[in-house]
């Protein structure tokens, strides 16, 4: 379970670089089993649970090795090499564990949009991802009976809002939860169409909400106060691009949560988000805008693929189809260490260990219980045994964690430095056993 995109680090010698390399190349390695053969284990995970498929969209730019690479295209600026990952991540709506991953779509471009792109229909676009990474998703999701799609303001797409929520024939449910991004055309009556922010901003105020907001990057952690206003919106179809096929509008519902009283020099929490789920008390409102939250969750996946651990980008392969293989597998590597983080409290005490690890793992983690506790109660393992709770303990500790309640929790780094001790000491413990 090494958990890098580095083959120096991946392999303990040159055969094994060399064979690691290989398989990447191989033909007959594609990012779609990759991910499929990854989706199939989420999806044991995932049965019987409302499941959030939160999808988004991360560069992987090679440029600082441009001269080392072949068959790369160009990321968001035009000019650096690179691809594109667009993950669909399995996360309990209930208690926010991350499951998964549940689908995704890797792809490199080779080409400028054209000029006449937003006539085009939307099966041409790279925008398209957004219908087809979730449809692949749910369907690897069959024995989960409700799911909703969460994204963020790019998948503010027409034809994702008329196509995606459904109630299938067998059961299976699939909603939708995204944050506005235009100011769209509301349908109405007369020759003055009424604007969906206009038409929001005059609903009145169903009543306020709170929460602590994390710090992330540029932004400190602060408590918000939020005012909330929820009702229905029914959006006219695009002139542009419009498929016949789809309906000439359509009702959401939708939520706007405004921030009272920010902080000096911090922009405002201010979110417009569309739903297929039912939104007709301030309870329902402020429960759309907690499942909303757990979209942070795909955001610490990409950090923790790119800069905190796994170091995608300065992996010195060359070949642009073994990338995306390896973005593949360092995608499910960095959910890995991301569940543990999740699950490093109550929430990963009810969740067996084997949800990440082998059950070969196992005897060498109950070894490294019992060598890592200390002799008083604040030093000992709290969770129940053989629970990922439990588990992430011991990786925690080996990542240089002191396990103290006073502690700062364990992070992403923390985590991974731990996991790569882990698998040198078990491999140790394999080898002591031959």
């Amino acid at each position: 379970m090494r958990l890098t995109a580095t083959m120096r680090q991946l392999a303990d010698n040159r055969a094994e670089m060399v064979a690691a390399t290989r398989f990447f190349r191989n033909p007959k390695v594609t990012a779609a089993e990759i991910v499929a053969t990854a989706a199939a284990r989420t999806a044991v995970a995932a049965a019987g649970r409302h499941v959030l498929l939160v999808e988004d969209t991360s560069e992987i730019n090679f440029e600082g090795k441009a001269g080392r690479k072949r068959g790369l295209g160009r990321v968001g600026n035009g000019s650096d090499v690179g691809l594109f990952v667009h993950p669909a991540i399995a996360v309990d709506a209930a208690d926010g564990t991350l499951l998964g991953l549940a689908g995704a779509t890797l792809w490199r471009r080779h080409k400028a949009k054209a000029e006449d792109y937003q006539a085009q229909p939307i099966e041409t676009k790279e925008s398209h991802r957004w219908i087809a990474t979730a449809r692949t998703a749910r369907a690897a999701l069959a024995e989960t009976p409700l799911a909703t799609v969460v994204a963020d303001r790019e998948a503010d797409i027409y034809e994702l809002f008329a196509r995606l929520p459904e109630a299938g024939p067998d059961g299976l449910h699939t909603h939708l939860l995204v944050r506005c991004h235009h100011d769209r055309a509301l349908a109405g009556q007369g020759r003055k169409r009424p604007r969906l922010h206009d038409t929001v901003a005059a609903w009145p105020e169903a009543g306020r909400i709170g929460f602590d907001l994390d710090a992330r990057p540029g932004r400190p952690a602060r408590h918000v106060t939020l005012a909330v206003r929820f009702g229905s919106v029914r959006l006219r179809q695009p002139a542009t691009g419009a498929d016949p096929k789809d309906p000439r509008d359509l009702t959401l519902n939708l939520v706007e949560v405004r921030e009272i009283d920010p902080p000096p020099g911090q922009t405002p929490i201010l979110w417009r988000l569309y739903t297929s789920h039912a939104v007709t008390t301030l309870d329902e409102a402020a429960a759309v805008v907690e499942l909303y939250r757990r979209r942070w969750t795909v955001e610490q996946v990409f950090r923790t693929l790119k800069s905190r651990g796994i170091a995608i980008e300065d992996s010195f392969i060359a070949d642009g189809d073994a990338l995306e293989n390896l973005a593949a597998t360092a995608l499910i590597a960095a959910i890995r260490v991301m569940q543990c983080v999740h699950a490093r409290g109550q929430a990963g005490a009810l969740i067996p260990a084997t949800r990440v690890f082998r059950p070969a793992d196992m005897p060498v983690l109950k070894a490294l219980v019992r060598s890592l506790e200390g002799k008083t109660l604040k030093q000992k393992n709290p969770f129940p045994h053989e629970t990922l709770a439990w588990a992430t303990w011991v990786i925690a500790r080996l990542g240089g964690w002191k396990g103290y309640a006073s502690e700062r929790p364990p992070g992403p780094i923390t985590m991974h430095n731990g996991f790569e001790r882990f698998d040198a000491i078990a491999q140790g413990f394999a080898l002591a056993q031959l």
